[in-house]
């Protein structure tokens, strides 16, 4: 242009940042003008921008301007065919220049074209408008869709709407007019017409597309009907029916988890019980803890098994019954049941644990129990324990028949609810009405029949306290087992302690939990409430904290209840003591003491505020010892006695007796000390510690001391024949070296200096002799010159200590006198086997200065009536009851001691000559002795028959193998040596029973063999039968009359029979050995005996009177408070047989058809002859056990 002169200055020069987009233009110009074959048609609207080019070309003559009318078209026409325009058209449409295309349709005539092209060019304007003029832009695509529309263009007007966003209207044209089902179903979901695009969806077959719709709009039920369609057409819609299953799982959790968060519980279970899988049901509902959904639904689907285990996830423990028993459990269901009853009964809110309380609905739940029960296999044991829990009857017979069949049946719970209920009643009971009856003390195994017949005794306290007590240990002992699943080897006791506590046992992983009935519950108190979880309604603990809980519960359980029972024992031994023998206020004492230090123990002692109470019963059980030692040693001569001190129990308490007695304080008194070591004298030993004890607190200067030090090495270090064979020879005899080497005065035979044994067998008689002399005269020393010693022995514990030293001296005569209750004491405290004398016996002259010394001491007692008198008192003694006793004792040592010596009779002449003495001996007594006044020397029959009026026999003592035959008038002859037993001795020279009246003969009394405390295999009154045909009776109707077969069973009559001739013998034998009887006393056993005779000729009658029966039944009840104590002490031993008068035997034997009416045995005073007889009768039959004799005749040698 420059070159031509034709650029005008006045345009813009050219700038490469402005202008750099003419190269594109010029290129386009280019292509323009060398395609173009006849003319080329530029069409400018902004001349801004064109007219330097277009100046530029005019001038150079090469475009021609034309104005734009009609006259154009013309000259264009003229130029193109329609086909032509058509095809630029189309070509310039595709190329997007709308508008000349438009143009070019509208020369084609192609009016579609046109409207399309323009439709479309609307939509580019408004697609290049859309953000800068959001709302014109909505209005082109609004009108471009109206043109496709209009035009058939459904998809693009579709299109159209879709960017409109009116969605709704898209798809009604995708689906209407296009048939484009999925693009449809999108546009109605986006128009949120769920159900019209789930429907869509569906009529493709778009199954997650049409579940995703019906999720997204909330249309859950429209779903769950396609699906239950697709499953019942998978043929026909191209799936499988696992397929569809996989595809609606989802859909089917999304919609119950959907209705599960909006606790629309009805819903959600419309869905759950949709899923194809029980599992998934199960899975889903678990996993969100709706076990109450799940177990109806297990329910519904007969899963009754399953459904249980949910009841017992979800709490519901009677649902659980209810549904095992209809799956079939039975006896799980009603187990469940009675836990249910037996845990509220307990734990209900309000209750302490006990007594049971009843609910509303006990009776109809176990009334549903025993339906379970009868289709079980447990119906027995279900049924006594229904009884238990129902509480139907409280008295006494039931409660031991429930006790009974629990045992039976091997059922804990029972043994141990009826056991508790059986303690209960024992502690209500009035002590008044108790029976005293020894056949339950102390023993555990009662046959059925033993117990079925026994009444509330001391006895059956006792022994329903050592069954409960024994069953409480072995659950303390087993509590562990409940930190194992199944509890292990103790399965029995952790089922019980679930049971019992309201409990069910459940896993938490590995660890053991446990679900509780009652939160509420007493026993939890004792559980921090931070360590107890919550879920729900349910409340749980885990097995740590439940064992210590039930530890403590049990420990405080077995406080409270022996507690009340030390109380009743107590009540017991009050009324015991006032009228009862001395074995029952012993077995009373021994009780107490048993029980009490049971308590006391660590590991059952949780309590320490009833530390003082539990002390208090200790220290009153230690009354024991008056009972053992009584101011008058023949009550404690009988065999039940012995043998109850001869337990173990015994010892024990005595032990404690001497714990009790010295205190924690300094020196022992003498007092104390002579109390020890008759306590030691008695039981035999000391256990280790309290001998060390002992020893240690006396004083060094009292002779006591060395006698007790000798009497430990002896008794505690081992026997004196262990000694002397040297097993024990070496350490324990250099204990002895220091008190023997000190003593000079030790004089033996001939070669026993040598030997240790004897020589310390001496020094103990020495040192026993010295305490003796030492304490007798401290009991008169004064501690100041106003006050004397506050505790001295009292004369009764220094004359048993007395005649048991007198006994030791003796026996080294080989052949001594003895009385018989100093002998028996003696003889139970050895070892086993009674040791005979030693082969070199303690000189004459040594044994003279013990009985020498024996001799002063008995004449300080009789010549100081003052002195004594004021001993006894200071002694807390009653005078008047002792003294003539002790005066009486003191004769007897003094004969003891002239029939020992052969001597010492001027002694006991003058001792007779003091009319203290004589006022103070009974008259047959002294008359006895003063036969022998006039030669200076009193016969031993005559002895022998004091001895036998003084209630205490005399006996001959023979310790020498090698010498046989001795015996005396009115003397018990006793062979001691290695084939003798001492059982057999003991069993002959005590009588069996538990009273202590004091017989004139009881050294002939036959009584078995004594090695416990009862005697079960003995003939005893039956009481009991009385009011069993008492209830018979009452069974039979309301007629006066009734069939001897409704009441004379065969049962019945053999008791009725038994007691007759329990009665027989009882009142024959007691004649026969001259036992001592009041009159009254046995003119109503006599009266008891016809009115037996009368009862059993009643019951042998076709037709009973039941009034008569009733009436001797009245009688001989009322017989029971009077004569039951008598009579416990006759003992008949089994298949013993009286020989009664012809009258008697005449009215037994014969069909009782009339009952006598005269005297049927003999007076106490007229029975002699019949005695006599008897006796030779029964003697001629057999020989006498053992080796005791009595016979009449001169002493032989």
């Amino acid at each position: 242009m420059k070159e031509r002169s034709l650029a005008d200055l006045s345009f813009p020069s050219f700038s490469d940042a402005r202008h750099n987009i003419l190269c594109s233009e010029l290129k386009q110009l280019y292509v323009a003008i060398t395609r173009t074959r006849q003319r080329m048609w530029i069409s400018e609207s902004v001349e801004e921008f064109s007219r330097p080019m277009f100046d530029y070309w005019q001038i150079l003559s090469l475009v021609e301007v034309k104005d734009v009318d009609d006259s154009l078209a013309d000259t264009m026409q003229t130029f193109s065919t329609p086909e032509e325009w058509k095809s630029r058209g189309m070509k310039l449409f595709w190329e997007k220049n709308y508008e000349m295309a438009l143009m070019c349709f509208k020369q084609a005539g192609e009016v579609d074209w046109e409207k399309r092209a323009k439709a479309t060019g609307i939509v580019a304007t408004a697609e290049r408008i859309r953000y800068s003029d959001p709302e014109k832009a909505r209005t082109y695509l609004l009108e471009a869709a109206q043109i496709f529309y209009s035009i058939g263009r459904f998809k693009s007007a579709a299109e159209c709407f879709y960017d409109l966003k009116d969605y709704k209207q898209a798809g009604n044209i995708f689906l209407d007019k296009c048939g484009e089902l999925i693009k449809a179903a999108d546009c109605f979901l986006l128009a949120g017409r769920y159900k019209r695009a789930a429907e869509v969806y569906a009529k493709g077959n778009y199954f997650k597309e049409c579940l995703s719709a019906c999720t997204k709009g909330k249309c859950y039920d429209l779903g769950l009907k396609y699906i239950e369609n697709w499953k019942q057409q998978c043929n026909d819609v191209g799936k499988s029916a696992v397929d569809i299953d996989e595809i609606g799982m989802e859909y089917l959790e999304s919609c119950a988890a959907n209705y599960f968060e909006l606790k629309d519980g009805e819903s959600m279970m419309k869905f759950v019980k949709a899923f194809p899988t029980m599992e998934m049901k199960r899975k889903f509902l678990m996993s969100r803890k709706c076990l109450d959904e799940l177990l109806l639904l297990e329910q519904e689907y007969g899963n009754f098994a399953e459904a249980a285990e949910i009841a017992r996830l979800n709490g519901n423990i009677l649902c659980e019954a209810d549904l095992l028993g209809k799956a079939g459990d039975f006896d799980k269901a009603c187990s469940l049941i009675l836990l249910y009853v037996l845990s509220h009964s307990l734990w209900m809110v309000g209750s302490k644990g006990w007594p049971l309380k009843l609910l509303m609905q006990t009776e109809e739940l176990l009334k549903k129990a025993m339906t379970f029960a009868e289709l079980g296999s447990n119906f027995e044991t279900v049924c006594i324990e229904i009884r238990i829990l129902s509480n139907e009857s409280g008295n006494w017979s039931d409660l031991k028949h429930n006790f009974s069949a629990s045992k039976k049946c091997e059922s804990f719970i029972g043994k141990f609810l009826s056991c508790r209920k059986i303690l209960d009643f024992h502690v209500e009971y009035h002590v008044a009405k108790y029976v005293w009856d020894d056949k339950l003390s102390g023993n555990l195994d009662v046959s059925e029949e033993l117990m079925s017949c026994c009444q509330v005794s001391l006895g059956t306290l006792i022994h329903f306290w050592n069954s409960w007590k024994k069953n409480v240990v072995d659950v303390l002992d087993s509590l562990e087992c409940l930190g194992d699943v199944d509890f292990g080897e103790f399965k029995g006791v952790g089922e019980f302690c679930l049971k019992y506590f309201g409990v069910r046992q459940q896993l938490n992983g590995l660890n053991v939990t446990y679900f509780l009935l009652h939160p509420a519950a007493e026993w939890l108190k004792s559980i921090q409430n931070f360590v107890i979880r919550r879920s729900k309604q349910m409340v749980f603990v885990d097995a740590r904290h439940f064992i210590s809980a039930a530890r403590t519960h049990w420990r405080t359980e077995l406080l409270v209840v022996g507690l009340k029972v030390l109380e009743t024992l107590v009540s017991l031994y009050g009324l015991a003591a006032k009228s009862m023998p001395l074995f029952w206020q012993s077995m009373c004492l021994l009780n107490v003491y048993e029980i009490a230090k049971f308590l006391r123990e660590p590991k059952h002692h949780v309590l320490s505020s009833f530390e003082l109470r539990i002390q208090n019963f200790l220290a009153l059980s230690t009354n024991y010892f008056e009972k053992l030692f009584p101011l008058d040693p023949r009550q404690s001569m009988v065999g039940s006695m012995i043998s109850l001190r001869r337990t173990k129990l015994s010892c024990d308490l005595l032990q404690e007796c001497i714990v009790q007695d010295i205190g924690s304080g300094d020196s022992l008194s003498y007092g104390q000390i002579g109390r020890t070591v008759l306590i030691w004298l008695a039981s035999g030993k000391l256990p280790e510690d309290l001998y060390e004890k002992v020893v240690g607190r006396i004083p060094s200067d009292v002779p006591w001391k060395s006698f007790i030090e000798i009497l430990g090495c002896m008794k505690q270090r081992g026997c004196p024949e262990d000694l002397q064979s040297g097993d024990s020879v070496g350490g324990e005899m250099l204990e002895f070296q220091e008190v023997l080497s000190s003593d000079g005065n030790v004089e033996c035979s001939e070669g026993s200096l040598n030997n240790a044994v004897e020589s310390m067998e001496v020094t103990l008689l020495q040192k026993f002799c010295e305490a003796l002399q030492d304490t007798f005269s401290a009991n008169w020393k004064i501690e100041d010159e106003n006050r004397m010693i506050s505790d001295c022995l009292s004369p009764s514990c220094f004359l048993y200590l007395l005649e048991r030293f007198l006994v030791m001296v003796s026996q080294y005569r080989g052949i001594f006198f003895a009385i018989k209750s100093s002998f028996v004491e003696w003889l139970i405290s050895e070892q086993f086997e009674v040791r005979p004398t030693s082969k070199h016996a303690i000189n004459t002259r040594l044994l003279e200065e013990f009985y020498n010394s024996v001799l002063v001491l008995v004449k300080c007692f009789l010549y100081d009536e003052a002195g004594t008198v004021e001993w006894i008192a200071r002694s807390k003694i009653s005078v008047d009851l002792y003294y003539k006793q002790m005066v009486l004792r003191l004769v007897l040592i003094l004969c003891l001691m002239c029939m020992n010596c052969e001597k010492y009779y001027d002694v006991l002449f003058k001792v007779l000559s003091i009319d203290d003495v004589r006022n103070q001996l009974p008259k047959e007594i002294y008359g006895i002795l003063q036969r022998g006044m006039e030669d200076k020397i009193v016969q031993i029959k005559d002895f022998g028959e004091a001895f036998q009026k003084s209630g205490d026999p005399l006996l001959v003592v023979n310790l020498d193998e090698s010498v046989t035959g001795v015996e005396y008038s009115n003397v018990v002859s006793v062979q001691l040596g290695t084939n003798c037993s001492r059982e057999d001795i003991l069993s002959l020279l005590l009588p069996a029973g538990t009273g202590n009246e004091v017989t004139s003969d009881q050294s002939e009394t036959s009584a078995m063999p004594l090695s416990s405390v009862n005697h079960m295999s003995d003939q005893r009154m039956n009481w009991a039968v009385f009011q069993e045909i008492s209830d018979v009776l009452k069974t039979c109707g309301v007629d006066d009359s009734a069939t001897s077969a409704s009441v004379s069973t065969v049962n019945l009559k053999k008791e009725v029979n038994a007691n007759v001739n329990y009665l027989t013998a009882a009142i024959s034998l007691s004649s026969e050995k001259k036992f001592y009887v009041a009159e009254d006393m046995m003119e109503e056993t006599r009266n008891m005996l016809q009115e037996l005779i009368q009862l059993h000729s009643l019951m042998n009658t076709s037709i009973l009177e039941k009034a008569s029966i009733e009436q001797l039944l009245k009688s001989l009840l009322s017989k029971k408070p009077k004569l039951e104590a008598f009579l416990n002490q006759l003992v008949v031993p089994t298949g013993t047989t009286v020989v009664l008068e012809n009258q008697c035997a005449e009215i037994l034997d014969v069909a009782y058809d009339e009952v006598a009416t005269t005297n049927l045995l003999p007076s106490a005073s007229t029975s002699g002859t019949s005695g006599g007889n008897q006796t030779e009768k029964k003697k001629g039959k057999g020989k006498r056990k053992g080796r005791l004799k009595k016979q009449g005749g001169n002493r032989k040698k």
